[in-house]
C-alpha cells in the first residue's frame, strides 16, 4: 500500500517515543511506502485535496533501556515532486498533534476533499471537529465522573466544596497543560480560577478527583471500535499528572463493556484509532486528535501495538 501521513516536521518528532514514527515504522517493515507531508503542505485543486508528499524511509530501531534507539541520522525523503492527489493513496493518517489552532482547522477542511470511497482518512476530519478530546466523553453521562463545564468562577468553587477535591483542564487543552488541582482550603483557589478561566471568558472542565488514580491511569487503545490493548501510567516525579506506560493492563471486561458502549458513535464519526483514558472503570478522555504512548509501551513493555494498528488497517482499511 502507499501510505500517506500529514505530521509535524520530522525534524521536530522525537523517534525514540513518537507513535507516529512507530505506525511509519511498522508501515515500512510490513513493505508499504511511506509518504509525508506536513499540514501547510495540503491544498484543494480541481475538488481533490493534494499534498507536497515526500517518500519517507527510516532506519531500523533497536531496543535498550526501555527505549527504541535510532541512528543520528534517522530518515530519508526524496522529493515527491508536483503536488500530488491523496486520493492516490490508500490511507492517509493525519498525525499532527494539537492545539487545534487555526493552521490545525484549515487542514482539516482541505482533507474533507479527500474521496473517502477511494481513500480512507484516519481520523476522519470531521469526526475531529465533532469530538473535542475534554468533551466528547461527556455525551455518555453515565460512564464519566461528575463534571461541569464553565467560565463561571462560583460554579466552579461550589462544584470544588461539594467534591473537596477537583481537576480542572483547558477544553482545548493537551498533554496535561494548564491541569490543577482544586482544593477547597486552597488559599490560591480563587487565583487559579481566574487564569485558568481568563477572569470568566473561557469554560474549563472541571472533574472530581478520583483517588484511584494512585493506582494507575489506563490508555485503552481503540481500532475500528474494538480494545487491542491497554497500559497503565501512573504520577511520577511529585506531579500528579499522568507519566509514561508502565504496565501492560490488557482488556478486561469492563474494558470491552465501556468500548461497546462508544463504538457506534466512535465508527459513525470516523473515529477509527483513539485512545481512551480509563481510570477506576471511569472514562476521562477520549483522544482522537493523534492518540499517542503506543511506541512508548512497544519500547518499555515489548507490546506491538504500532505494528497492530497498521496491520489492522491492511485488513479493513479504515
Amino acid at each position: 500500500m502507499r501510505l500517506a501521513f500529514v505530521l509535524d516536521p520530522l525534524e521536530k518528532l522525537d523517534p525514540t517515543v513518537d507513535t507516529t514514527v512507530g505506525m511509519m515504522e511498522a508501515a515500512q517493515e510490513r513493505g508499504h511506502e511511506v509518504w509525508v507531508a506536513e499540514a501547510h503542505q495540503l491544498a484543494v485543486f480541481d475538488g481533490r485535496a493534494h499534498a507536497r508528499l515526500r517518500r519517507l524511509h527510516l532506519a531500523p530501531a533497536g531496543r535498550a533501556g526501555g527505549r527504541f534507539v535510532v541512528p543520528a541520522s534517522w530518515f530519508s525523503v526524496e522529493d515527491g515532486g508536483p503536488w500530488q492527489p491523496l486520493d492516490s493513496m490508500d490511507g492517509v493518517f493525519f498525525r499532527t498533534d494539537p492545539p487545534l489552532d487555526q493552521a490545525y482547522l484549515h487542514a482539516t477542511y482541505i482533507l474533507d476533499f479527500v474521496d473517502h470511497a477511494r481513500t480512507a482518512v484516519v481520523n476522519d476530519p470531521r469526526g475531529i471537529r465533532l469530538a473535542n478530546e475534554k468533551l466528547f466523553a461527556l455525551q455518555f453521562p453515565e460512564l464519566v465522573p461528575a463534571t461541569v463545564v464553565t467560565a463561571d468562577a462560583a460554579a466552579i468553587g461550589r462544584f470544588v466544596d461539594d467534591h473537596g477535591l477537583a481537576v480542572l483542564k483547558p477544553v482545548d487543552g493537551h498533554a496535561g497543560g494548564g491541569v490543577v488541582q482544586l482544593r477547597p482550603d486552597d488559599p490560591n483557589l480563587s487565583s487559579l480560577i481566574e487564569i485558568s478561566t481568563a477572569h470568566g471568558r473561557l469554560p474549563v472542565v472541571v472533574q472530581a478527583y478520583l483517588d484511584a488514580v494512585s493506582h494507575g491511569n489506563t490508555r485503552l487503545f481503540v481500532v475500528d471500535g474494538e480494545p487491542i490493548g491497554s497500559v497503565v501510567r501512573f504520577p511520577a516525579g511529585g506531579d500528579f499528572r499522568i507519566g509514561a506506560p508502565a504496565e501492560l493492563a490488557g482488556v478486561s471486561d469492563q474494558d470491552r463493556a465501556l468500548v461497546a458502549r462508544l463504538a457506534p458513535a466512535l465508527r459513525s464519526n470516523g473515529l477509527w484509532l483513539v485512545g481512551l483514558d480509563v481510570i477506576d472503570g471511569r472514562l476521562i478522555e477520549i483522544n482522537v486528535t493523534s492518540p499517542g504512548a503506543m511506541r512508548k509501551a512497544d519500547a518499555a513493555l515489548g507490546t506491538h501495538f504500532a505494528d497492530g494498528v497498521i496491520a489492522r488497517f491492511e485488513r479493513c482499511g479504515a
